[in-house]
């Protein structure tokens, strides 16, 4: 059940559940009182997910860079406005800032780094600087 909530009545309904597993970080889908109650042992993935997300992160950056959404929607109306649609000023140089620099956070630097952004990167704990800041 991907994105859903793993609710009371679903766990107390598999009579022979033994382990909740979720693909992907947090608990914050699964009761987990139930589960615990039931002596049923639940767990996660963290960062399986994360390159998946680190490249969707680039990709809505380039498009919102490159404004696609917009050229899309003329597209769809017969327009085709290539002046206006072939300026963009481009990732490269830019900084990014990540705010959580966990497995998705270092992922998606990697990615920015490829395309010679600077990277800023923050936890809780401290702030972390990659190669290509200036």
């Amino acid at each position: 059940m991907r994105g859903g909530k793993v609710e009371p009545e679903h766990i107390k309904s598999a009579k022979s559940l033994e382990c909740i597993i979720r693909a992907g970080s947090g608990y914050d889908n699964i009761d987990l009182n139930t589960a615990n109650s039931m002596g049923i042992a639940v767990a996660n993935c963290p960062g399986k997910n994360a390159v998946a997300v680190a490249e969707l992160t680039m990709g809505l950056i380039l498009a919102v860079d490159r404004r696609i959404p917009e050229n899309y929607k003329e597209l769809l109306e017969g327009k085709w406005n290539k002046e206006l649609y072939s300026k963009a000023s481009g990732i490269k140089g830019k900084t990014i800032g990540i705010i959580g620099f966990g497995n998705i956070g270092k992922e998606t630097a990697k990615r920015a780094l490829a395309f010679e952004m600077n990277v800023l990167g923050y936890t809780q704990k401290s702030t972390i600087t990659m190669p290509g800041v200036k």
